[in-house]
């Protein structure tokens, strides 16, 4: 049996519950930053290059060399632990802390060299598909001429340092693994830059802030996603990874709001057959398709946008959000609900590489309610639903963590500040104004904010409504049903 749907609804429902249990007055309804659009700011979260500087024996792998890891290693007659992450990984983001930790242990007592080598760089490209990962983050150890022929022989794998909750933990767990004497849980704090911030349940805001959709996102989000299907040759070596592929250009070329992405994505549909013949090896594939910008145009040296507002280090995967969302209200269409759903299955199952964001997707899209996503419209609403459960998983983690940013609230979309009836449809239960306002918001209102659009949202050429706008009434009758569902 299924376990059913999180609605949007439920969700606010039950964060107003738990600030009032909390003791909150007043709950945090809308953001500190209300419809801010912000400049990008250099990310913090994972270490910066300046930490490990410090270090002899803990590398940070630039341009795909690990030549100074392997002389690390063999100076010290050390093991070789390797982690190869994305710097857009929210996974990666969380664990980053621990594994910088034990880097720093483990320079200062010896035995083994930690090294981390970000594969969403492209001068790690060679490095990272020799490797042959499948998802981020992925572990390797081995003594150093193990690192001598990765392509032919890669190292052995320790993903078990996925599971791991706190940098102690990860000393403990590589000291007993690998026979390393010394102090094994002395406090560890890795990284001065992110110090747990204190913000709890009482402070963190309920909604995100309302950053505009740039086209340019979507557009550097869809040409990064053809990158990171190509990220090793072991992802399209899959069984089903060329009908997968297949699907996702049709979606793109269908749906996408870029006309640069719509036609990139048609070409390679035309010459899918030269470029991923059935019976090719996947390296020769991989070389094929590497020769190609899914958008035409190389976005390697584009900045995000309003994906980078807030601090946000994870620009790829906030883009890539903003494209399913756009492709889903596309007005010209060919396409059902559900088909859009299958073909966003397709893509996340074979080349969505951050493991754990993998394995939370795919588990709200298995409980999904196939008939109701069979329409457009129904896709559009459930695409929604997901995301915000998404945004509502990570907020709890990130206040637990002590991680929330507070420039960039993890919180549900959108705030009532952005679209005041759409409170309102949480409260009735309906989805009409949320439908109006995603159409509009990634539709036609993508990267221009245009003035008329922005009435429409906030209702203000909308007299005829019977239904209340978002005030005292509609949320204190939530603000009641949410303090009898916190008791």
């Amino acid at each position: 049996m299924k376990t059913p749907a999180i609605t949007t609804r439920s969700l606010l429902v039950f964060f107003l519950g738990r600030q009032l249990a909390a003791g909150s007055s007043a709950p945090h309804i809308i953001p500190a930053l209300e419809g801010a659009i912000q400049q990008a700011q250099p990310v913090e979260y994972i270490a910066s290059g300046d930490f490990w500087s410090q270090f002899t024996h803990a590398i940070d792998v630039k341009e795909g060399d690990v030549g100074p890891v392997q002389a690390a290693a063999a100076e010290g007659n050390a093991t070789i632990i390797l982690e190869a992450y994305a710097v857009w990984c929210g996974f990666c983001q969380r664990l980053a802390p621990f594994f910088d930790g034990a880097a720093k242990h483990f320079n200062d007592v010896g035995g083994l060299v930690l090294a981390k080598v970000n594969c969403a760089d492209p001068s790690n490209g060679d490095l990272c598909g020799d490797l042959g990962l499948t998802g981020y983050p992925s572990s390797y150890y081995g003594a150093p001429d193990e690192f001598g022929d990765i392509r032919s022989n890669p190292p052995a794998e320790l993903n078990e340092l996925r599971s791991m909750s706190s940098a102690e933990e990860m000393i403990s767990f590589l000291s007993k693994r690998f026979s390393i004497d010394g102090p094994t849980t002395e406090p560890v704090s890795p990284d001065d830059d992110a110090p747990p911030n204190g913000i709890n349940e009482t402070d963190a805001p309920l909604f995100t802030i309302g950053v505009d959709a740039y086209l340019s996102d979507i557009e550097k989000s869809t040409s990064e996603s053809l990158v990171q299907a190509l990220v090793s040759t072991s992802l399209i070596a899959k069984d089903g990874a060329r009908e997968a592929f297949y699907d996702w250009q049709t979606w793109l070329a269908d749906s996408h709001p870029s006309e640069k992405c719509r036609k990139g994505s048609q070409d390679i549909l035309d010459d899918l057959d030269n470029l991923w013949p059935v019976d090719n090896s996947p390296g020769i594939v991989r070389s094929n398709l590497m020769k190609k910008n899914q958008c035409l145009t190389d976005y390697t040296g584009v900045e995000y946008k309003g994906c980078a507002a807030g601090v946000n280090p994870s620009g790829y995967t906030c883009g890539l959000w903003q494209t399913f969302h756009s492709m889903s209200v596309s007005p010209t269409t060919l396409l059902t609900g559900a088909q859009m759903f299958q073909y966003l299955e397709q893509f996340i199952t074979y080349f969505f590489t951050c493991t754990i964001c993998q394995e939370h997707f795919l588990g709200l899209m298995d409980k999904a309610n196939q008939s109701a996503v069979s329409t457009q419209d129904g896709f559009i609403i459930w695409l929604w639903e997901a995301h915000n459960e998404a945004n509502a998983r990570l907020r709890e983690e990130e206040i637990n963590d002590g991680t929330f940013n507070v420039d960039r609230p993890k919180g549900l979309f959108p705030s009532p500040e952005l679209c005041p009836k759409c409170l309102d449809d949480l409260y009735f239960e309906e989805h009409g104004s949320v439908l109006s306002f995603l159409e509009v918001f990634y539709g036609q209102d993508l990267v221009s904010g245009a003035e008329v659009s922005v009435k429409v949202l906030r209702g203000e050429d909308d007299s005829s409504s019977s239904r209340p706008r978002f005030g005292r009434a509609l949320a204190t009758s939530i603000l009641v049903v949410a303090s009898l569902y916190a008791t």
